[in-house]
């Protein structure tokens, strides 16, 4: 498609303002960071002068002992456990079965 003489003086009339565009488009991008830039600032200012609540009130070293002793607890159960188990299986006494007499004993009179 040919370009016409009238085409051009539009075109030419029109570079001006279409150079502003492009100007501000070019100048807003950075405006943008600085502005969100800004406000992180802020936000961590914010943070930095608010005293956060604590989460969980512990009791301190006297917690961390009382988990110890109950882990401590807990192995103790397991091995006394386990060697109930053992003695268990130590005087358990063998059962032998014939697979050729029955298991059902008939108690009729």
């Amino acid at each position: 498609m040919p370009m016409l003489p009238i085409d051009l003086q539009t075109m030419f009339s029109h570079i001006n303002q279409v150079g502003k565009e492009q100007a501000h488009i070019k100048e807003n991008l950075p405006h943008t960071q600085m502005v969100q830039g800004m406000e992180l600032a802020e936000q961590a200012a914010i943070k930095d002068t608010i005293v956060d609540e604590s989460q969980e009130i512990g009791e301190g070293a006297d917690k961390v002992n009382q988990e110890g002793q109950k882990k401590q607890e807990q192995r103790n159960r397991k091995n006394k456990d386990n060697k109930r188990q053992q003695l268990e299986e130590k005087n358990k006494k063998e059962v032998y079965h014939d697979p050729d007499l029955g298991q059902h004993i008939d108690i009729t009179t």
